[in-house]
């Protein structure tokens, strides 16, 4: 089964459940919670549209295990995870916070031809400790003779949105949308982890994004964006301010 009929937010679920039950067999939803640092209620809508895709066993107040599709799904983003992270420390000399950082953000577009090329790279690297070493000098050599003091704070320039009708001048936050209302993406908020979460899922500046379903209270909602759903939990939709269409 491949992982890329998933969102990044399920994957990363899928994947917590995977690390949790590894060590204890099962997992709980407060456990989950806290791996990945978001609301139980919020929890409770991913094990559910899990639970429907048929990856998780899962009921209200019970323990959580993965089917024999969950658990090939979530070893498959486990391993993609860990690949990156080899490549990042043992290729590239970063410290392992900032490549697990860089992992997270990378694995659920990874393929898995991608996958099993980079693991024979470092398969070969592995066996080969001169070329390894070779390979490690030359890249610190080639990093200092280059100047990103620009390039880092570097950010591409959008082609303009053709000019649509019926597009409100107003400006909201996509948790002002009803369900079946669209909008043109005018810019993500605010700064740090929450606005380069939201540019690596693909929520950037002049696309149309439609809500597809908004649950109560703080649960997440449902988008379409480039005919690709995903959920946003409330502080993450926050920052997204659109043109009503």
């Amino acid at each position: 089964m491949s992982t890329l009929s998933l969102t990044p937010t399920l994957e990363d679920y899928l994947e917590a459940i995977y690390q949790i039950s590894s060590s204890n067999r099962v997992a709980r939803s407060m456990e989950i919670a806290d791996r990945l640092n978001v609301k139980r209620s919020s929890v409770t809508v991913a094990l559910r549209s899990l639970a429907e895709k048929g990856l998780i066993n899962y009921q209200a107040r019970s323990y959580v295990t993965l089917t024999n599709n969950g658990l090939n799904a979530a070893r498959c983003v486990d391993r993609k995870h860990h690949i990156l992270s080899d490549f990042f420390v043992s290729l590239l000399g970063m410290n392992s916070q900032d490549a697990d950082r860089a992992a997270c953000g990378m694995e659920h577009g990874m393929t898995s031809e991608v996958c099993r090329k980079m693991a024979a790279l470092m398969n070969f690297m592995k066996e080969d400790k001169k070329q390894a070493e070779l390979l490690n000098k030359s890249i610190l050599k080639f990093e200092q003779e280059i100047d990103c003091t620009h390039s880092c704070d570097y950010t591409p320039t959008i082609e303009p949105v053709p000019p649509k009708e019926n597009v409100s001048t107003e400006l909201y936050d996509l948790n002002s949308l009803k369900p079946g209302e669209r909008g043109i993406i005018e810019k993500i908020a605010g700064s740090g982890t929450l606005k380069k979460r939201l540019r690596e899922m693909g929520v950037t500046h002049g696309q149309e994004i439609l809500v597809v379903r908004a649950a109560p209270l703080d649960d997440p909602i449902e988008v379409q964006i480039r005919n690709y759903h995903m959920s946003l939990r409330r502080e993450e939709a926050a920052l997204v301010i659109v043109h009503k269409i």
